[in-house]
C-alpha cells in the first residue's frame, strides 16, 4: 500500500509539472482538457475516483515527506472536497466548471507557475523527506 501511495504521489507531481509545461507551451490544449471535466457523468465520476486516489495517497505517504503536515492536510482536503462533489449532480458540477474556467483561461500563466511550483515542491518533499 505504501509503495502504491508513493507511486501515485510521484505521478501526481510529474503530472503537475507536465501540466505546467503544456500550459506555457500550448495553453489551448489545457483549456480543452479542462473543458472536458464534468462533461458527462462518466467524466465526473472518473475525476472523483482520481481525486480520491490522489488524496488517499498523500494521506498515506505524507509522513515520509518533508512538510508532512501540509501534505497530510492536502490529502484530507482532496478527500473531503471529493466526498462533497460525489453528492453534487454532475450537471451542477458542469455548470460550476463552465463559470470558473474562463478565470483559469485568463490566468493560464499563473496557473502554469502554480502547477510547476506544486509539482516541484511535491518531488522535493518526496525525495528529500524523512527516512523513518
Amino acid at each position: 500500500m505504501n509503495t502504491l501511495a508513493a507511486v501515485i504521489v510521484v505521478v501526481s507531481a510529474i503530472w503537475l509539472v507536465g501540466l505546467a509545461m503544456v500550459a506555457f507551451a500550448k495553453p489551448d490544449v489545457v483549456k480543452d482538457f479542462f473543458g472536458k471535466f464534468a462533461s458527462s457523468a462518466f467524466a465526473h465520476f472518473l475525476e472523483m475516483f482520481v481525486r480520491l486516489m490522489v488524496g488517499a495517497a498523500f494521506v498515506i505517504y505524507a509522513s515520509q515527506m518533508k512538510f508532512s503536515a501540509a501534505f497530510t492536510a492536502f490529502g484530507w482536503l482532496l478527500i473531503a472536497t471529493t466526498a462533497v462533489l460525489l453528492f453534487v449532480p454532475w450537471k451542477l458540477h458542469r455548470r460550476f466548471a463552465d463559470k470558473s474556467l474562463p478565470m483559469v483561461h485568463k490566468w493560464m500563466t499563473v496557473f502554469g507557475v502554480v502547477s510547476l511550483f506544486g509539482g516541484v515542491l511535491i518531488l522535493y518533499s518526496f525525495f528529500f523527506g524523512t527516512t523513518s
